[in-house]
């Protein structure tokens, strides 16, 4: 069923899938300064390859103090969270990837399927870190390799969704700019201009949670 997924001994280890791809190769990309580090990105530091999972932004007074975030080491699959200084250089690294479709979830498992190749896979939904609240059947997805396996996996930066609930507009908001709460229609909650009602489609974009315009 799940094609030539081919497991180690008892299964899916770390969420971890081997595939009898070509091993492929990263490429170091340019510096970044740590205040531009998104979800998602792939860091190299001591000859090892770490996803960012999340990123906080920690405030000393008015100003950024340093930025935090949550790391995970994609060989091993153990996370650990360090800071940074703002302005603090690290090396971004680009991974192969190849572009998926969601087929369905079950349990912690994703199944995909390769769009080139039509071949299915099968992967850990951790993968994704708490960007996986927007996988959903139909959803184009990338999937990075390294080793020959399956590390990490995206998801669009921006997604268009419907709006399940959203709280009423008090008289006298809708011309300020203070937002409102709303679910979406995959549960997720986000803040929203006072003109968004239930039934409306919104983009969101998916590193940040953060609402960006009416569809």
């Amino acid at each position: 069923m799940l094609g030539r997924l081919a497991r180690r001994a008892g299964g899916l280890r770390a969420g971890i899938a081997e595939l009898e791809w070509p091993r492929p190769q990263w490429v170091r990309e340019v510096s970044r300064q740590a205040i531009d580090i998104r979800p998602g990105t792939v860091l190299e530091q001591n000859g090892k390859l770490l996803q960012v999972v999340r990123v906080n932004h920690v405030n000393q007074g008015r100003q950024l103090g340093s930025i935090g975030m949550e790391l995970r080491d994609i060989v091993a699959g153990t996370k650990h969270l360090t800071k940074f200084r703002p302005s603090e250089s690290l090396e971004t690294v680009r991974l192969e990837s190849r572009r998926f479709s969601c087929l369905y979830r079950e349990d912690s498992l994703l199944h995909a399927m390769d769009l080139e190749s039509y071949e299915q896979v099968a992967v850990d939904v951790a993968l994704f870190g708490d960007r996986a609240a927007y996988l959903a059947e139909g959803l184009e997805i990338s999937l990075a390799l390294h080793d020959g396996r399956i590390v990490t996996g995206d998801v669009p930066a921006q997604i268009t969704l419907e709006v399940r609930e959203a709280a009423p507009t008090m008289k006298g908001e809708t011309s300020a700019p203070s937002y409102k709460p709303a679910t979406l229609e995959n549960g997720v909650r986000v803040q929203v201009p006072p003109f968004i009602v239930a039934g409306d489609r919104v983009v969101i974009d998916t590193r940040e949670g953060t609402f960006q315009k009416r569809a």
